[in-house]
């Protein structure tokens, strides 16, 4: 199973041109695309990772970071080769970036969808969830196991950053929650240091609440390039106006990859961006990749009880009623719940 036949493309002259994200790469004879994992040969696109699971985990949903999700529950992790963004401090840079030379050595044999599903299951999983790379570049083999997922009970989380076409995201019709990354809100910090643009982001998240699906939203705080008060006063009243029940999600930075140039982000960088998306209108702010008091607790935002606290990517204790009340003052806190 070294290569599937790709959805979402049409044919180009003599080529063909991919349209999964706002890149639509033209693909000429036996070229790939900016991900490195869809060619065109044969008069057909194709996928070459699918199945190809470089990473695969049973994870606290709080990790990817879903915190209205499900909360305490398990998620059946699972990434490939490939990226369509080429970030500098990528933390999972082994596996987004490799698909140059994809197919390569070091990782598992191609597992089938059906078979993948029955693994989560047997696992005591809750969900699956695609995550570690960019799942739109593998959006053929995502696609199959959330319909196969939906069909045993498990519902679909989309960890991603948000690069992709509104054609997509109609396709994706099992999945139920997505975690986008906002990594920044200036075009200009895009291109330099994901490679990608701002602008399709911004339509996919309204998109997504449009739609009625579950979304939370996480940015990256990197020192010096997307942390000034300016700028995430703009971002998060740019996501309270779409929305003050999404949840923001601000994670610490820690060099690595192309980017040990910079410093871990200071603490107090980050609580004051929590402050900002607070004053800002957003109703759950968290900080993340980092431990200090209450930084992953959901408070009411009504009387400011904490209903879910939190010791990492754990849950230490869970008030909320059946339907996501407040125990304290009745209000209905937004997400997704269950019993």
């Amino acid at each position: 199973m070294e290569k599937v036949p790709a959805r979402q493309w049409v044919k180009e002259g003599q080529g063909a041109k991919c349209l999964l994200c706002p890149f639509t790469c033209r693909l000429n004879l036996n070229n790939r695309g900016r991900c490195g994992v869809r060619v065109f040969s044969e008069g057909q696109v194709w996928t070459l990772n699918y199945g190809y699971t470089g990473a695969i985990a049973l994870d606290p949903v709080e990790k990817k970071p879903f915190y209205h999700f499900w909360p305490g529950s398990q998620t059946f992790s699972v990434g490939t080769p490939g990226c369509n963004f080429t970030c500098l401090g990528c933390q999972n840079h082994s596996l987004s970036q490799v698909a140059a030379n994809w197919p390569g050595v070091g990782h598992s044999s191609p597992r089938l969808a059906e078979v993948l599903v029955m693994e989560a299951l047997s696992e005591g999983a809750s969900s699956l969830a695609y995550t570690y790379n960019e799942p739109t570049v593998f959006y053929e083999y995502a696609q199959d196991l959330a319909e196969r997922g939906h069909d045993k009970g498990l519902p679909s989380l989309w960890v991603t950053n948000g690069f992709f076409t509104a054609e997509t995201l109609d396709r994706l019709i099992h999945v139920e929650a997505f975690n986008v990354d906002l990594k920044g809100f200036q075009e200009d910090f895009y291109h330099k240091v994901s490679g990608g643009s701002l602008k399709p982001v911004l339509k996919t998240l309204e998109k997504i609440v449009a739609l009625g699906r579950w979304l939370e939203v996480t940015t990256l705080l990197i020192p010096g390039l997307n942390d000034s008060p300016a700028e995430l006063k703009a971002l998060a009243k740019w996501l309270a106006d779409l929305s003050v029940d999404i949840p923001w999600h601000i994670s610490r930075f820690i060099p690595r990859y192309k980017q040990m140039d910079r410093s871990t982000t200071p603490v107090e960088s980050m609580e004051r961006a929590k402050e900002i998306g607070l004053e800002s209108g957003l109703r759950y702010v968290y900080i993340g990749n980092a431990q200090g008091p209450g930084y992953g607790d959901t408070v009411c935002p009504n009387c400011q009880k904490v209903l879910i606290k939190r010791s990492g990517f754990w849950v230490d204790e869970n008030l909320l009623g059946k339907e996501g009340e407040c125990p304290g003052c009745g209000a209905k806190i937004a997400g997704r719940w269950r019993s």
